[in-house]
């Protein structure tokens, strides 16, 4: 890859590519190196685009997990901006990204051991947000229809879009979320994510929960609980690209 060709990120961010996983990359340079909130890794291989952030919270860990939020509509809004206007794009809660309703990837969240910032006490001493996203078809391409939840960027009409642009979105619409977010609360989160749920009948939580009713039923899901390991599977990610 050109010097050219590579993302430009906003300030705020260390960036650096790497060969392996970035979100696992990112959650030992979190807890191994003491990485600063703002270190962004990122990997491009044939198939795939990959991120991680690592943050540093000041906020009790209920209250810093809504930043999954923020990272998905982050990734939405910065693949939006990418692709043709009329691509259908959706969000499955709380970490699933969709075009014409199949999955192509989505974000991850891990977090460090809970200490005392700031005089609060359960502040994870760091949180990492990943995301991941299909570009091009895995190892069964040549097998159409063998798994319709999932599908990629290039099968979707979308094969313009490349891991070097689709990164440097995410990380300015990260930026823009992560600001609303310290600034005017969850609130403004809230109603952004209710707006690009596929299932607009799912109801979210001032903490991050949401609630679906279904006739008298009404079913309630813990945010913290559901992301403790992501939704989605991706096939294997090809070599790096050149």
């Amino acid at each position: 890859m050109s010097l050219a060709d590579r993302p430009s990120f906003p300030p705020g961010y260390v960036a650096q590519s790497c060969i392996s996983d970035a979100f696992e990359g990112a959650c030992r340079a979190a807890a191994d190196e003491g990485a600063e909130d703002g270190r962004l890794l990122w990997r491009e291989s044939g198939n795939r685009c990959e991120a991680a952030v690592v943050l540093r919270p000041l906020d009790p860990v209920e209250v810093a997990l809504t930043l999954a939020y923020v990272a998905m509509l982050g990734l939405h809004d910065g693949l939006a901006a990418e692709v043709p206007p009329e691509t259908p794009l959706s969000v499955d809660w709380p970490d699933r990204l969709l075009v014409n309703e199949a999955c192509i990837g989505g974000i991850r969240i891990a977090h460090g051991p809970l200490v005392e910032k700031a005089g609060l006490a359960d502040v994870p001493d760091w949180l990492v947000v990943g995301i991941a996203v299909q570009l091009a078809g895995g190892v069964d391409e040549d097998l159409p229809g063998i798994e319709l939840e999932y599908t990629n960027l290039r099968e979707e009409g979308c094969g313009d879009v490349t891991a070097s642009a689709l990164v440097e979105a995410f990380s300015r619409h990260l930026l823009h979320w992560i600001d609303r977010w310290q600034e005017e609360g969850f609130e403004p989160v809230r109603r952004a994510m209710g707006n690009v749920l596929r299932d607009r009948g799912i109801n979210i939580e001032p903490n991050g929960d949401i609630w679906v009713q279904e006739g008298v039923v009404k079913t309630w899901r813990s945010l913290r609980e559901t992301l403790r390991r992501p939704s989605w599977v991706l096939p294997p990610a090809s070599g790096t690209a050149p």
